[in-house]
């Protein structure tokens, strides 16, 4: 089967690895603004967000599924319209009701801002379906995009959180607007599904087989050579990852919080770049990126039970930017592990299996994201200090490290077995 892509007459396959990156950062911003508006408008924050990323965590897989089948376009148009609605809803809604939605009833609440949510979690899962357009280019820095497009996601955070800062509810909400109608017009008008034929092949299955297949694939996944250690070692990575940022967040001042955020961010940006000017293998990158991070996971740990109060007034006053700068070079170490992991998962899967893999990879960091809450929901319950939790989150990342290792064993086990069948 070729896997050969023809790069579309219209904009060159770097171009279009950019409107994808940009819609990625889209959606992202878009929906931080709408996860940071919620408890402005219901005071059922809580449940709404747990309807949100459950829908998120059960929707990304078949979604991004049906790109595989019907084609990354279609697909990236109806998510990025199902953000756009959401935002739209959201801005009905603070506007029309802004002052009294706070005191409605359950119903209530769930007649106005289940829509939201369901546009959001069920239909707006654009960034699993652009990931997969990306991998589709195979452009030859492929992990430095596939690293960027990650990235993004937290400079769409970032993004949300400086816009809280200059401009009103209503500004913002219109900014996001017209960000979410700009990148539909980009990909309507200049981005192009690649001409393979695996996916026209496909493109005759019926819906409901698209659904029960995505899944299917999905549990197929465990019985992979391989398989089961990139997930689990990306679940107990992203639980670490959000962890440490959450500590932060439960433990700091406001705007400490935020630098902190922006700086792990940062560190991840920068772990991407120094890929993108030194080159070595995926595993290799694998390799460095988990060493650098579990060597400041344990820097950290130790700081926090054993220097910060303890050794100096020096570290006391300064322990936020000590911190911070911890919390930058643990990141960067994502920087390098994270793109390699995907590049590594891509390589072995044909076009046509893209948009299953990516919509995994988004359930699974929904997945991390709600068990990293909940681990700090249950710690705060049991009256555990908040630095004696990095110990939770050393273990978490140990055993992610253990898969790591599983998962490059195996996959040059199957490379081996490949260049033999060749032979």
């Amino acid at each position: 089967m070729n896997d050969e892509i023809k790069v579309p007459k219209i904009l060159s396959k770097r171009k279009h690895s950019a409107i994808l990156i940009f819609c990625i950062y889209s959606v992202q911003l878009s929906t931080s603004v709408v996860i940071y508006y919620l408890p402005l408008i219901t005071n059922f924050y809580l449940l709404w967000t747990v309807v949100y990323y459950a829908l998120t965590f059960f929707c990304a897989i078949p979604q991004a599924g049906f790109s595989d089948v019907f084609g990354r376009k279609k697909h990236l148009l109806i998510a990025c319209s199902g953000v756009l609605l959401s935002v739209l809803c959201l801005s009905i809604v603070y506007l029309v009701k802004k002052n009294n939605l706070n005191q409605s009833s359950i119903m209530q609440s769930f007649l106005v801002i289940l829509p939201i949510c369901f546009l959001l979690g069920a239909t707006g899962n654009a960034i699993p379906i652009a990931r997969a357009a990306i991998a589709d280019l195979k452009i030859h820095d492929f992990r430095t995009a596939m690293g960027w497009a990650t990235t993004i996601i937290g400079f769409g955070w970032i993004t949300a959180v400086i816009l809280g800062f200059i401009l009103p509810p209503l500004g913002i909400l219109i900014s996001v607007i017209l960000l979410q109608l700009t990148i539909i017009f980009l990909i309507k008008n200049y981005f192009q599904d690649t001409e393979d034929n695996t996916i026209k092949k496909y493109s005759k299955k019926p819906f409901f087989n698209v659904i029960t297949s995505s899944y299917g694939w999905f549990g197929s996944m465990f019985l992979a050579a391989g398989g089961a250690s990139a997930i689990f070692a990306y679940l107990f990575a992203e639980t670490t990852f959000y962890q440490i940022y959450s500590l932060n967040e439960v433990s700091g001042a406001n705007l400490t919080t935020k630098v902190v955020g922006i700086l792990m961010a940062i560190g991840y940006a920068f772990g991407v770049i120094m890929q993108w000017i030194i080159y070595f293998s995926d595993k290799k990158g694998i390799k460095y990126g988990i060493a650098i991070s579990l060597i400041m996971l344990i820097n950290i740990l130790i700081f926090k039970n054993f220097i910060e109060y303890n050794v100096s007034v020096f570290f006391t006053k300064n322990s936020h930017i000590i911190e911070g700068v911890l919390d930058f070079l643990f990141a960067f170490g994502f920087g390098f592990s994270i793109p390699a992991l995907f590049s590594l998962m891509s390589k072995r899967l044909e076009i046509h299996h893209f948009g299953k893999l990516f919509g995994v990879i988004d359930s699974i960091d929904t997945l991390a994201l709600g068990l990293s809450f909940f681990i700090l929901f249950l710690g705060n319950q049991l009256n555990f200090i908040n630095r004696n939790i990095y110990i939770f989150s050393l273990l978490f990342f140990l055993i992610s490290c253990i898969f790591y290792l599983v998962f490059i064993r195996k996959f040059t086990s199957y490379e081996k077995e490949n260049k033999n069948k060749e032979k």
